[in-house]
């Protein structure tokens, strides 16, 4: 098992260094609700357990009930499990308060920081929709009943304050579309190559 020393070597030092920029824990106000190993449902242990085997870790933190907020447009993200066909569970950054269709399970290692995210509307993983073209290239959709190459993440920060994520796959960080107009405002996507506002999230 590798320590965490040598897990985060692997981690190029300019994404680390974002890492440092984040809030400090409960600066965002965050509603994440951290499960002690053993006491998640069965979908959140075995998303410990995949995370934990994929890294090597001893220990992967879980949480429930979280949410992300868009730094751009101050909005939470929403997974639109109401729409239908490709656009089916798209993330947009569009609720003011946030409800069913908000919450997230998400499963982190620290050392690594590779993540795992899942609806809990409809208990699906994030994709990134990286074969889409256009305005819809990498949208994120919450439609996936297991793990690939398209719902591999990274995040430079644990829940309870400000952080970005990237596609491990292409290293695109997923940016918040908030000058798109129409169904497609505040849509996610995994398009950027450097993070600013629109990169930046809470949860």
């Amino acid at each position: 098992m590798k320590s965490a020393a040598r897990r985060l070597a692997a981690v190029p030092v300019g994404i680390l260094l974002l890492a440092s920029l984040a809030e400090p824990a409960g600066a965002s106000g965050s509603t994440a609700i951290l499960t002690p190993p053993g006491a998640g449902t069965p979908v959140l242990e075995q998303m410990r357990r995949d995370v934990a085997a994929a890294t090597g870790a001893a220990d992967v933190p879980c949480w429930h009930d979280l949410t992300i907020k868009s730094i751009a447009n101050g909005r939470y993200v929403s997974a639109e499990i109401g729409w239908s066909g490709g656009d089916y569970g798209a993330l947009r950054a569009r609720a003011v308060t946030p409800g069913k269709w908000e919450r997230f399970l998400v499963c982190r290692d620290a050392g690594t920081g590779v993540t795992k995210i899942r609806a809990q509307a409809n208990n699906d993983f994030v994709s990134a929709e990286l074969d889409y073209a256009g305005a819809r290239y990498g949208m994120l959709r919450a439609q996936a009943d297991k793990v690939g190459g398209w719902e591999r993440y990274y995040s430079n920060s644990a829940p309870g304050g400000q952080f970005s994520f990237y596609t491990r796959d292409t290293k695109r960080w997923v940016a918040a579309e908030t000058t798109f107009t129409g169904k497609l405002n505040g849509v996610l996507r995994a398009r950027a190559t450097s993070v600013s506002a629109e990169e930046t999230f809470a949860w």
